[in-house]
């Protein structure tokens, strides 16, 4: 073994000399992390590294043009009994009079506590988060870089979901790995994690003033390496943190140290780095203690034991800044025959008893403090300032202790920051930045705002003795109108009677209700909503009555008893009669007094207050400690359209409460991102007096809203589209079939009898449906691609009226027609599938559509 081959074994490393003219493998000197047994030499040099086609861009570079170059991390051994990563650099050389590159190869390391076979799923999206633009100084440097990065890994604890995954920093970066999300989501989901951070880092100083946040994204495919994914991640984010705003600039004596910033973190997540495993794994066990340890006391006694089994101390405590800057001890646990025992702050030896007491918090302001002989204090930082410190005695005669990294003293800083009161539960780690301001509660009655003119309305036509109509889309709250106009006319809570015209199975059941309710008793309010859902024999009979007042039944009349009439419209009367929804009659009945309901989206100055005191109601029903939105969230709550009104916000804040356990709601679990940049940078409010607000006149734009089914089907276009995108296949049409059964029986009220009279099928029918239904809600429901369509499937069968045709007829008929349309490059069989049915069935109903056409 010549002297070169023996010194590239002995740093586990590989040398490749490589022809420049014709790409062969000259010679070798060291070993690679996998075997060759055809040899090195002789072959060209990417057959020989198993190398994938789209990885060797750098090197073939770099040979032709004969410069020398650093590698981005680099997979090897493809084929082999596994895929290895390794990183360098390539130098030109003449090599025996021939032009030659020496490649210089060494194994990089992966992230920590990452499986990449067992963490990264097929399908699943892998995000490399890194920080750069940080600029190195004599007072900041890689530690303050490694606490920066743990800093930023607590909030990113905030925002993600349950179930995805979350590594340790390496250098600048963090790698995240989130399932069960289609492309366009994750980009969703990472614009909310860099808003949030870019509003954090906005706020720092010294090294990381100018530090900005990038992330990587990809998506491992089916019959994909794991590593591969990761690696992708990895170069995307590197090519993203390549480009710069900074067009001139002045050379700056700082310059050598930004560039030694960048140098370090160079190759991202993959470092070439010595690593203590034992400082590792340290921090591991100490980021679990937060799962199974509520209180602080505990939580700082179980630290304490976990920093004393490390070796080399005798004694540790933990002490934290209280009012005044002076430092209080929280808990001190030292070494013993028997193993540890906590000491009580009289306990302590007087020597560091003294010492603790002439500690100060300004002497805390390097990154070690001495107290006297074998004896240290660590100062403990988070959220921008001091929290407290870790002291550590070491043991006589043995050298010194174990010490915790800088990132192990950050995590120990956000516990004592995160807890609210001496003994109390440990609070979630709050967001780095921003800070958000807290749920506003005890909200009264309804939210004011120019709702306020529905609700005058509503006190005035208490008094007087006419049908009203309150009209306003879904989830606007004309229900509360009419809880108005029967409270302020002096009725009894029980004496207001709904009467939802949906839930009717039949117009016998219609009318029997109906009249029944009619004749009954005396000074109650009849709320009919969506009368325009009714029979129109019925909708005929019900105008005759309350035109004249009086009823005729077999031949006699008698006058109906003396109540109050409301009803609930999407649209005017007048429009409704127009389109021949509702009966001309009956429409005249209630079009004498109208009562706008403004949608939510035209009383901006109500959505905040709405979302708060619906949080305050969910997360009291729920029993939850909930503290509020995000700033993020706020901005996306106040940028999203809301076509549900109040109604879909309530959903969507109980969905979100049962995503998270966290304190506060974010964007990610209300799943809105509209208003959200990745750079941080929210519009600004202006904050008003009411005056100024209640005098500004608003124009209210005339603009097309198109009808549930014409939203439905454009819904489903766009569920299509973004399957082809990805090139996933879903049965969308088992799905639709799914969501309208569900629908129908959340119509009839849970009643299977009238789910089947509405679908035009047997009762039996939907009994042998629902076990399949249920095998498929876990799919439906993690599937972001379907989530706009699930929601206005149910929208659509809660406004259909009862026609010939089945209501499942009639969306696969909408969705086989777009079918033809979009997915013209799908075989028949990829074509069935989609629609959830087999090739034969599939060819009978297009047959069957084609001649109905």
């Amino acid at each position: 073994m010549n002297t070169l081959e023996q010194h590239y074994r002995s740093i586990g490393s590989c040398l490749l000399v490589i022809s420049r003219d014709s790409g062969t493998v000259l010679c070798s000197y060291g070993e690679l992390p996998f075997v060759t047994p055809e040899g090195l030499e002789g072959r060209d040099w990417r057959d020989a590294l198993a190398v994938a086609g789209d990885s060797t861009a750098v090197v073939d570079r770099a040979l032709a043009a004969g410069v020398a170059a650093f590698l981005p991390p680099l997979v090897v051994g493809a084929g082999a009994d596994g895929d290895y990563l390794m990183g360098g650099m390539m130098v030109p050389q003449q090599w025996g009079g021939v032009p030659a590159g020496l490649l210089f190869l060494r194994p990089l390391s992966l992230p920590w506590g990452l499986s990449v076979d067992e963490h990264i799923g097929y399908d699943d999206v892998v995000a490399v988060l890194g920080v750069d633009r940080l600029e190195f100084s004599p007072t900041w440097g890689m530690p303050e870089m490694e606490g920066l990065m743990m800093e930023l890994r607590c909030g990113l604890e905030q925002l993600l979901r349950e179930g995805d995954w979350l590594g340790l920093p390496e250098g600048a970066t963090l790698t995240v790995i989130l399932r069960g999300l289609e492309p366009e989501a994750a980009l969703d989901v990472c614009r909310a994690l860099l808003s949030h951070l870019h509003q954090g880092l906005a706020g720092l100083e010294g090294g990381a003033q100018c530090a900005r946040a990038c992330i990587g994204l990809s998506q491992r495919l089916r019959e994909q390496p794991a590593l591969t994914a990761l690696v992708g991640a990895n170069t995307a984010l590197l090519q993203a943190q390549a480009g710069g705003d900074e067009r001139i600039r002045f050379s700056s004596p700082w310059d050598p140290l930004g560039q030694a910033a960048r140098a370090l973190t160079a190759t991202g997540v993959f470092r070439d780095a010595e690593v203590d495993a034992g400082a590792r794994r340290y921090l591991t066990e100490l980021l679990t203690l937060q799962d199974s340890i509520r209180r602080l006391e505990e939580y700082s006694e179980r630290a304490l034991e976990l920093t004393l089994s490390q070796g080399g101390l005798a004694l540790a405590a933990l002490l934290r800044v209280g009012s005044g800057d002076s430092l209080d001890l929280l808990c001190a646990v030292a070494v013993d025959d028997g193993g540890t025992s906590v000491l009580a702050e009289r306990r302590l030896p007087k020597d560091l008893k003294a010492a603790l007491r002439a500690l100060q918090t300004s002497a805390l302001d390097g990154r070690e403090r001495p107290l006297g002989e074998n004896c240290v204090a660590l100062p403990l930082r988070s959220r921008g300032r001091l929290q407290g410190c870790l002291v550590l005695q070491d043991s006589q005669n043995t050298g010194p202790g174990f010490r915790p990294g800088t990132s192990a003293l950050q995590q120990l800083g956000e516990k004592i920051a995160a807890t609210r009161h001496s003994g109390g539960p440990l609070a979630e780690p709050g967001p780095v930045m921003p800070v958000a301001r807290e749920m506003e509660k005890g909200i009264e009655g309804y939210v004011l705002d120019n709702m306020e003119g529905a609700i005058d309305q509503a006190v005035f036509l208490s008094r007087v003795d006419l049908p009203v109509a309150v009209v306003g889309e879904r989830g606007t709250g004309k229900m509360y109108v009419a809880q108005v106009i029967h409270s302020e006319a002096g009725g009894a809570p029980d004496d207001m009677v709904r009467l939802d015209c949906r839930s009717f199975r039949n117009r016998r059941e219609a009318w029997s209700r109906i009249s029944k309710e009619l004749h009954r008793g005396s000074g109650r309010t009849l709320v009919f909503k969506s009368p325009q859902l009714l029979h129109p024999e019925i909708q005929a009979r019900l105008a005759r009555q309350l035109a004249s007042r009086t009823a005729t039944e077999e031949g006699e009349s008698r006058y109906l008893a003396p109540n109050r009439y409301v009803a609930l419209l999407p649209e005017s009367p007048q429009r409704l009669a127009a389109k021949g929804d509702l009966d001309a009659r009956l429409a005249s009945v209630f079009a004498g007094y109208p009562i706008p309901v403004p949608p939510l989206r035209e009383r901006p100055r109500a959505v905040l207050r709405w979302a708060h005191k619906i949080l305050e109601q969910e997360s009291a029903q729920s029993d939850r400690r909930v503290l509020g939105f995000t700033p993020d969230a706020e901005q996306a709550l106040l940028k999203h359209k809301w076509p549900g009104n109040i109604s879909e916000m309530r959903t969507v804040i109980q969905e979100a409460l049962a995503r998270t356990d966290k304190d506060w709601v974010t964007p990610v679990d209300l799943g809105l991102f509209v208003g959200i940049s990745a750079d941080g940078q929210a519009l600004a409010r202006t904050d008003r007096s009411f005056l100024e607000a209640r005098s500004e006149t608003t124009e209210v734009e005339t603009e097309y809203l198109p009808s549930a089914e014409e939203a439905l089907r454009l819904a489903l276009g766009q569920a299509l589209a973004a399957m082809l995108e990805t090139e996933a296949l879903r049965p969308i049409g088992s799905w639709l079939d799914d969501e309208i059964i569900e629908a129908a029986l959340e119509r009839s009220g849970g009643d299977a009898r009238g789910a089947a009279e509405f679908l035009q099928t047997r009762t039996r029918n939907i009994g042998r449906w629902l076990p399949k239904i249920r095998e498929r809600d876990a799919e439906r429901e993690t599937s972001l691609l379907w989530q706009s369509a699930r929601e206005l499937v149910s929208q659509w069968v809660m406004e259909l009226a009862p026609g010939e045709s089945p209501p499942q007829q009639i969306a696969e008929s909408m969705l086989m027609t777009l079918i033809a349309q979009q997915c013209s490059g799908l075989t028949m069989a990829e074509k069935a599938r989609v629609m959830g049915v087999s090739t034969p069935t599939f060819q009978k109903r297009l047959k069957q559509q084609l001649q109905e056409s």
